[in-house]
């Protein structure tokens, strides 16, 4: 577990390092107006750089034995950039607004979309030969084309039409969500199911 976290603390530090020489460029060359803007500072947004380094990291490595599979590797990811987004609202004059609902839900919204799919993804590459259902879908007959398709279009449309009427007294974020999972994700998931079902029917044809 410790050599989990400390890779995990690696990792953080090394992102946040990154994002540092970036902004310190920024800083270097344009001065303090893109902080202005934002209403912070640089010390400020190094500070977040690497206390959201720092707590991602933990959390990661504390988590990191969900990684082996694609669900618990979309969560590791979630949880990991979450500090991030959260301490923005820190740097901010306003402090206090980085505990209100808002923010959190906010937060978790942006580390749904982006911390899920950068696990996920991150899974896919380090398991390049995996068996089961994302094997079959990463080379995907006709027939499971179809089955996707089925699915895919069978949990959008209901949600494309009745998602403004269950969701009227929801949080926007709350809906955001919701309607990226049940229907964002599964026309593009068909749509990449296809295009590598296409692709390969066309490397056979050529052979």
């Amino acid at each position: 577990m410790l050599k989990n976290v400390l890779k995990g603390v690696g990792l953080g530090l090394f992102i946040a390092t990154g994002f540092t020489a970036w902004i310190t460029f920024l800083r270097q060359t344009a001065g303090t107006a893109p902080f202005d803007r934002l209403h912070t500072t640089y010390s400020a947004t190094v500070a977040l750089y690497y206390g959201s380094g720092l707590i991602g990291g933990v959390i990661v490595g504390l988590l990191l034995p969900l990684f082996r599979w694609p669900l618990g590797a979309a969560l590791v990811g979630m949880m990991g950039v979450f500090p991030a987004y959260f301490g923005v609202a820190l740097t901010t004059p306003d402090a206090s607004h980085a505990f209100t609902r808002d923010n959190v839900a906010d937060s978790a919204v942006c580390a749904f979309l982006v911390g899920g799919t950068v696990g996920i993804w991150a899974w896919i590459d380090d398991n390049p030969k995996s068996s089961g259902w994302i094997d079959a879908l990463r080379h995907p007959t006709s027939q499971t084309v179809g089955k996707v398709w089925a699915l895919a279009l069978g949990i959008a449309t209901p949600a494309y039409f009745g998602l403004s009427r269950w969701t009227g007294s929801w949080s926007p974020q709350l809906v955001i969500i919701v309607a990226f999972v049940l229907f964002v994700i599964p026309l593009v998931l068909a749509t990449l199911v296809t295009l590598a079902w296409s692709r390969a029917r066309g490397k056979r044809e050529d052979t």
